[in-house]
């Protein structure tokens, strides 16, 4: 796991998610998710990646997203992972795992603005399909 924050730079979030996992991640045996944490305006405030050594999930910690959230003083998150198996379509764990993100970050006022998942050149989007 690794944290970098708070970054001040005008970069878009979606600007960084995505290479994060279509470069060196996407190649991960097990799943590997990445949260980037941005002000108001899209700009980029941290972010954190979370590999695991499981195939088909990746432990994320509630905890340790809402903590980071505050500590970069983020309006927005935008998070990501990867399906090594090449279905980019999301399972029930990835719904669930969503919606239970996104209510404790609206109880302290701070949007999931996006969760896609990539698998191979693939991506899926809650927000596109209307779930966020």
């Amino acid at each position: 796991m690794s944290f970098l924050a708070p970054i001040l730079q005008p970069v878009h979030a979606y600007d960084l998610v995505l290479p994060l996992l279509t470069g060196s991640v996407k190649h991960e045996r097990g799943e590997a998710a990445a949260f980037v944490y941005c002000d108001g305006a899209g700009r980029l405030r941290g972010m954190r990646q979370v590999r695991s050594s499981l195939r088909d999930a990746v432990d994320l910690s509630l905890r340790q997203i809402v903590k980071d959230a505050i500590d970069c003083d983020a309006e927005l998150v935008v998070m990501a992972h990867n399906h090594p198996s090449g279905e980019s379509w999301p399972s029930r764990a990835d719904r669930d795992a969503t919606r239970r993100i996104a209510t404790a970050l609206h109880a302290i006022g701070i949007r999931l603005h996006d969760h896609l998942i990539v698998a191979g050149r693939q991506q899926w989007s809650f927000r596109a399909e209307g779930l966020l």
